[in-house]
């Protein structure tokens, strides 16, 4: 059970415009999104079955403010799904995977983790036709875009529901097997997982901008921010001028031990 991708025309011509209707959009307010048998393709993705995903209980301030921390769960999240697939980065780019993963097994956890937010409150999906500004209206739409859905860029991979759990995983697990002047030290093999995961912007910040794209320069960076134990405005200050100076100088070219000497000129420029 589970091991399906969605068939192209299906989602090409029906699903992949469901949410820009006020008709289809409907099928996102039931409690379960039926794709019938005859649109999917059976697919290894799950090397047994699918594991079971967490999110917090909702409280008062999730559903008026906004305010609860619901991505708590995420790094327990993306390791239990990381380890029970059986895919590799190529599969793990078909945007078919996901939309079947996120409207079938997991539909109702998506719509728990993630909510349509606007201006810093969030909007209840069920309520999509009695909202009058039509920019609330559109907020839905573009969430639904966003986390039901993906394409085969980085940006949009990172945004899904579920892929983001993935790759944050893919990426970031116990990268001196790849990058041999990346020191382990006594960390376990998921450390850089959960420190992206757990500390706000930090996954965005790095994979979804230029430096996702220069991996060799993201590891010292996490080790940077970690050994100087830096908060959320440090940290963003010190990528935004690494973001800065990456234009001009190859760090790809620099090893482990350099970047970080960059790095701590970058911060002392900055504290």
């Amino acid at each position: 059970m589970y091991n399906y991708i969605i068939k192209q025309n299906y989602y090409t011509e029906y699903l992949s415009a469901y949410h820009t209707n006020d008709v289809d959009i409907r099928k996102y307010f039931e409690t379960e999104f039926k794709i019938p048998n005859k649109n999917l393709l059976k697919a290894n993705i799950f090397k047994e079955s699918a594991p079971k995903l967490t999110v917090p209980k909702e409280n008062l301030l999730v559903s008026i403010l906004g305010r609860n921390d619901i991505s708590q769960n995420d790094t327990e999240n993306a390791i239990s799904l990381y380890e029970a697939m059986n895919i590799n980065r190529v599969q793990a780019s078909d945007e078919r995977l996901w939309a079947y993963l996120c409207h079938v097994p997991y539909f109702e956890f998506i719509k728990k983790r993630y909510k349509p937010n606007k201006d810093g409150k969030y909007l209840k999906l069920n309520d999509y036709f009695k909202y009058e500004d039509a920019s609330k209206q559109k907020t839905i739409r573009n969430y639904i875009k966003d986390r039901f859905f993906t394409s085969t860029s980085n940006r949009t991979l990172r945004r899904n529901g579920l892929a983001t759990l993935w790759w944050a995983s893919e990426l970031t697990k116990e990268p001196w097997e790849n990058y041999n002047d990346i020191p382990k030290g006594n960390k376990d093999k998921y450390h850089y997982t959960k420190m992206i995961l757990e500390k706000p912007d930090l996954y965005s910040s790095t994979f979804e901008r230029t430096l996702g794209k220069e991996i060799n320069i993201v590891f010292p960076l996490l080790d940077c921010i970690e050994d100087n134990e830096l908060g959320r405005s440090k940290y963003r200050e010190l990528i935004k001028k690494l973001n800065s100076e990456a234009h001009l100088i190859h760090y790809s070219l620099l090893s482990y031990k350099n970047i970080r000497i960059r790095l701590d000129n970058l911060l002392y420029q900055i504290t």
